[in-house]
């Protein structure tokens, strides 16, 4: 389900710390299940210009993590909580309501989209520290101020085991 490493001392740092110099950035990616060549990559900080994607007519910032561009957008992630219940859902909210997002929401994301949630230094873009992986957009709501994805991950503990009992409307003649 998810890459917990021990996470780096400046990570740690840029964690807790009211100031440092270091910026930790999530990096998700959204994969299409109808096209699985394109993802859609997201990061809620920047370290440059991505110079794939601008043009004279508009500058686009993200981050160059191993080879893949990740767009920057003003977004909020809260992440899951785990407790004896299991792993909790886990929120994006995206503060950018454009008409090419909401046409990306309405083709991309109104089915169980697979997300990748990763945790990364502005200072060593390639070097992951946390990976969260195995969630799912199961729930997608907007409005003209933001657009909030609900992820869940699939828990297969919860999951009764066989999944039908033996009573004659499923096994008739048993």
């Amino acid at each position: 389900m998810s890459r917990l490493s021990t996470l780096s001392p400046n990570a740690i740092k840029a964690m807790f710390s009211s100031e440092t110099d270091e910026q930790l950035i999530t990096l998700i990616t959204l994969q299409d299940p109808n096209n699985l060549n394109q993802p859609v990559r997201l990061a809620n900080g920047f370290t440059g210009r991505l110079s794939s994607l601008t043009t004279d007519d508009e500058v686009v910032y993200g981050v160059t993590s191993r080879g893949n561009d990740y767009v920057f957008l003003p977004l909020e992630v809260n992440l899951p909580t785990d407790d004896d219940a299991g792993l909790g859902d886990c929120t994006l909210t995206l503060n950018y309501v454009t008409s090419q997002a909401i046409e990306l929401v309405r083709s991309h994301l109104m089915s169980a989209t697979p997300v990748t949630l990763e945790l990364v230094l502005g200072s060593t873009p390639n070097y992951v520290e946390a990976s969260f992986t195995g969630f799912y957009a199961t729930n997608v709501n907007y409005n003209s101020q933001s657009i909030t994805l609900s992820l869940s991950a699939i828990n297969y503990n919860r999951e009764p085991f066989p999944c039908y009992n033996f009573t004659p409307s499923y096994f008739p003649g048993m």
